[in-house]
Order: structure tokens, then C-alpha cells, then sequence
């Protein structure tokens, strides 16, 4: 009988027979030292681009400051960059790249002074909004106009039931982000770790629950085919001249980079519409508060406690209204935007800043929250 071999990372080969011959506990102690492995070079990372990399820049800076580089041409996506700026070497870190969830926190590196808060502001799902109103998919509109969570309105929708468990909804998230990025079954059974024929079911399903984004798509396909770029609902235009390759491998990447512009790159703007208006609103009001940082679909704004309830009120209208959006394109909406506000005393603590009619509603909770920290 011919033996069966994995390759290893050096390009040697192990025999699966002497995996097999392993006792269970070997095998558990094999998997706990590449577990841990991997979450020291995790951590490793972590020390040498975020904690070493802040450092050398606040020495260099000689404050305790750090300057970050915003680049309206950045990217490829139409998306503002933000990179670590140059000093004759790079130094500091990109805001974009902070991680999110880690054992030590590495956000909460970034405070504010004495007497200021930090207000972390998130748009909340905006490109699933974007492409529910530039797709005009009535179905999904309706999930974001009645404030259902998106992805649960739409697992439900999927299996045809009211009661979803938790892999399902995550499932129905996992697509409707492979829509926009332009995956497909093969990236949803990879993703989920389900068998291929069911992936290929899923994206048959989601195709009747939402005929109109994937009437879009084709819109969007075909346009590209016949012109050699896409566009943006603000004009922001992509040239890609590679959809006339003879290669279908390289038309495909067109085609799924030009459908991702057209939604990535509106939702972009928006906020950076979005920065403009609060930025120009925080003034005129002569509150003391600024926008500091932009990370992905949220600002990052520090305010004086004096002047927090007034800045939080213009933000949120800003964002959720969007006025200057509006007054500058004469763009209205199909579909409401949400935010998710946190305040605290850095970047990596806060707590949830309640709204109620354009109103704050947890003002109290947030004094008192500043009061401990």
C-alpha cells in the first residue's frame, strides 16, 4: 500500500503513518506547544511594531506625541490610508493596524489629558448600507430601515427559520461580506469549514433573498467589461484596463476589485464627509474638541468634559444625518446610518454613549464612568 506524506514548511516530508503512532497525549502536547508558539509570535509582533514602534517615534518626537500619515491616495479601494510617517525611516505605527482585541491592550497606549475625554465613534455596518442602497436590494433596505440586526434578519431569510444558532448568523455575516469583497462558495467553505456543496447551496439562497444585489453585481460586471473602470456614487473613478486580459483569472480579480471600489470607496467618503462636517461644526461651536485619528469606518475625537455633551450631540448628528454630505452632493440616503459611540479615557476603554432621538440618554452613566477611570 503506498504511504501517504504532508509536506513540512522546509519542504521535507512526514509520513502520516508516524503522526499516528503518536499516543493522544503526545498529540495534545504537540498542539499545546504550536498554540503557544503561535501566540508568542503574536505577542512578539505585537512588542516589535506597536510597542517598540511607539516608543522610538515619542523619543524621536522627544513629546509624548505621535504623528501618523493620512493619504487620500493611498490606496487602490479609494479608502483614506494611514501609515507611520517618515523621518528619514519610518517611524510611529498606523492607526488602521491597531489591533482591536489583545491580552494587553494595546489601544489604551492612546490617552487623553487630564480633564479630556476620548470619544470613539463607529459607523456600523456602513458598506452593507452602501451596497443595500446602492443596489437598491428592498429586502435588505428593510432590515436596516426596521433596525433588525442585518445578520440574523438575514440567516433567518437563508434557512428559512426563526430561530438561528449562532454559526448560522455568523454564516449569513461571512457571505454578505464575501458579496462585497466578491467571494464566492469556495471562500464561504473555507471560511466556515462546511462542505463545498453547501456553501454552493448558501450562496444559491442568498442570491433569492437578495435578487438585487447580484443584479447589481452584473450591472457592475458588465459595465466594467464594456468601459474599463468603475465608479463611485461620488464620481471616484478606477481604471482597470486588466478586465481585457486574455487571462479569465486576471478579469476576475478586475472584476471583483472594481465591484469593491464601487462600495468600498463610498462608504469611505462618506466618512471623510463625515470628518469635514464635525470637524467644521466642533469649531464654529468653539467646543474644546478635536478629531484626532481615523480608523476604518470611525474618528477618534478628545474633548474637555466641559464640552462633551455638546460634541458628542454634533457628532452624532453629523454622522447619523449627515447634513454636510447632503448640502455638498445633494445625496439622500434609501437607507438610516447607525453608529456605535464609546467614551473613555483612551482609545482601548470606554463606554457605550446612548442616543434617543438625536438626544444623549445616558449622560449620567458617561460622568460617572470618566469619575472612575
Amino acid at each position: 500500500m503506498s504511504a501517504k506524506w504532508q509536506h513540512r514548511n522546509d519542504g521535507k516530508k512526514i509520513s502520516k503513518s508516524v503522526i499516528k503512532a503518536q499516543s493522544t497525549e503526545e498529540l495534545r502536547i504537540a498542539a499545546k506547544f504550536i498554540t503557544d508558539l503561535l501566540k508568542l509570535r503574536k505577542a512578539e509582533k505585537l512588542q516589535k511594531t506597536y510597542i517598540q514602534g511607539t516608543k522610538k517615534a515619542l523619543d524621536y518626537n522627544e513629546s509624548k506625541k505621535l504623528y501618523v500619515d493620512y493619504r487620500l491616495d493611498g490606496t487602490a479601494t479609494g479608502r483614506l490610508s494611514c501609515a507611520a510617517y517618515n523621518a528619514q525611516k519610518p517611524m510611529g505605527v498606523s492607526f488602521h493596524t491597531l489591533p482591536r482585541e489583545t491580552t494587553t491592550n494595546i489601544r489604551s497606549m492612546f490617552v487623553a489629558e487630564k480633564g479630556q475625554a476620548f470619544i470613539t465613534v463607529d459607523y456600523s455596518a456602513m458598506e452593507l448600507r452602501v451596497l443595500a442602497h446602492i443596489a437598491k436590494e428592498k429586502s435588505m433596505q428593510h432590515a436596516f430601515q426596521s433596525g433588525a440586526d442585518l445578520h440574523s434578519y438575514t440567516a433567518k431569510l437563508l434557512f428559512n427559520k426563526e430561530d438561528i444558532s449562532k454559526q448560522e448568523r455568523q454564516i449569513a455575516k461571512t457571505v454578505s461580506f464575501l458579496i462585497v469583497y466578491g467571494g464566492g462558495a469556495f471562500n464561504l467553505a473555507e471560511t466556515m469549514h462546511i462542505p463545498m456543496d453547501k456553501a454552493e447551496g448558501i450562496i444559491k439562497n442568498y442570491q433569492k433573498v437578495y435578487p438585487g444585489v447580484f443584479k447589481y453585481m452584473e450591472f457592475v460586471n458588465e459595465f466594467i467589461k464594456s468601459n474599463g473602470f468603475a465608479y463611485t456614487i461620488f464620481g471616484r473613478r478606477r481604471n482597470l484596463c486588466d478586465v481585457s486580459s486574455k487571462d479569465r483569472s486576471v478579469v476576475n480579480r478586475a472584476l471583483r476589485q472594481g465591484l469593491n471600489f464601487t462600495i468600498q470607496s463610498s462608504a469611505s467618503d462618506i466618512l471623510l464627509c463625515g470628518l469635514i462636517g464635525v470637524t467644521k461644526r466642533l469649531k464654529a461651536a468653539n467646543l474644546d474638541a478635536k478629531v484626532v485619528a481615523t480608523v476604518h469606518d470611525s474618528l477618534e475625537i478628545i474633548s474637555s468634559e466641559k464640552d462633551l455633551c455638546d460634541c458628542l450631540e454634533i457628532v452624532y448628528d453629523e454622522l447619523v444625518n449627515y447634513p454636510y454630505l447632503r448640502k455638498l452632493f445633494g445625496i439622500n440616503f434609501d437607507i438610516p446610518f447607525a453608529v456605535d459611540f464609546e467614551v473613555g479615557r483612551s482609545f482601548g476603554d470606554g463606554i457605550s454613549v446612548l442616543f434617543e432621538d438625536g438626544k444623549l440618554g445616558n449622560m449620567e452613566a458617561i460622568n460617572s464612568y470618566l469619575c472612575e477611570h
